[in-house]
């Protein structure tokens, strides 16, 4: 009788140790991060900077606008990109995603220009170790004139969403 106490006692302050574990783990995955990116566009032969934000809806799918600010020889061209992401899991430290969603892409030289609604599909891989990691990604932006992009930069972890 006292060996199948001392058992049970053992088992339910396992599960509770476990059930402990879980808020703190399912909140490192819920974090919203801050990225800054660097990258270039092939079609545009531009490179270009930028921001995002990566804002957890459900576990391992993101809200993830962004802004790419690209850097032409004259004018300015900027893209506004309001994305879905999903991460998938893995057992390494590296995580793919694959993403979509919609952009509006701002031109302008010599005084004329306007702007263009799209959309985006894009893939990549991050870590998700630490509060600062690195990130590398493929951007297929869908406009009248179809680019691709490769970005990378640095997503900091900020507070639980």
């Amino acid at each position: 009788m006292r060996l199948r106490m001392t058992t049970i006692a053992a088992g339910l302050g396992a599960a509770l140790l476990a059930l402990a574990t879980l808020p703190a783990t399912g909140a490192a995955q819920q974090r919203a991060h801050l990225g800054l990116r660097a990258g270039y566009n092939f079609d545009f032969e531009d490179p270009a900077v930028g921001g995002h934000l990566a804002l957890p809806i459900v576990r391992r799918l993101d809200f993830y606008p962004s802004v790419d600010v690209f850097l032409p020889e004259t004018g300015t061209r900027m893209l506004f990109n309001g994305d879905l992401k999903y991460r998938f899991a893995t057992a390494s430290a590296w995580e793919p995603y694959l993403g979509g969603g919609i952009n509006i892409l701002y031109r302008r030289v010599a005084g004329s220009g306007g702007s263009e609604a799209g959309g985006n599909l894009l893939g990549g891989i991050e870590t998700r170790v630490g509060n600062v990691h690195p990130f590398f990604e493929g951007r297929i932006v869908l406009q009248d004139n179809t680019s691709f992009q490769l970005t990378g930069g640095l997503n900091i972890a900020l507070g639980r969403w």
